[in-house]
């Protein structure tokens, strides 16, 4: 089922900003564009909670993510699917990782969040938990 054109907007912008909060340093930005109990997989670990999320940012280097526009399916009229993919460009070196990102979003009272991401590395074997080396 397709997004409708307001749920589209309100999707691509909630996943717009999830970059810009990141490149901004805005942690507490980036963690209000998830649910309270949202779960984040990334490198072999699951973070769990804004607490979770907090802490796996704060300790996360900086740098500029470049976000593909993403592929939205919706499950319901609350709840969509969405793959994406971004360029991670390391401040500190330069160096640059890809990725895939799958995210459940729902609707909330304050609009659309994301309960669960998961990222996933662009490899020469394909997909992986964790970038190469």
């Amino acid at each position: 089922m397709l997004p409708s054109p307001d749920d589209h907007v309100a999707i691509g912008d909630l996943l717009a900003r999830y970059c810009l909060t990141l490149d901004l340093d805005d942690v507490d930005g980036w963690v209000g564009l998830f649910t309270p109990d949202a779960a984040y997989e990334v490198y072999g670990r699951v973070f769990r909670g804004h607490d979770g999320l907090r802490a796996m940012m704060t300790a996360a280097p900086g740098g500029l993510h470049l976000g593909g526009p993403p592929v939205i399916d919706m499950v319901d009229g609350d709840r969509a699917r969405t793959t994406r993919n971004l360029v991670f460009v390391d401040r500190a070196d330069g160096g640059a990782r890809h990725a895939v990102y799958s995210d459940e979003l729902v609707r909330t009272a304050e609009g659309w969040r994301i309960a669960h991401c998961r990222c996933r590395f662009i490899t020469a074997q394909g997909l992986a938990d964790r970038p190469p080396r």
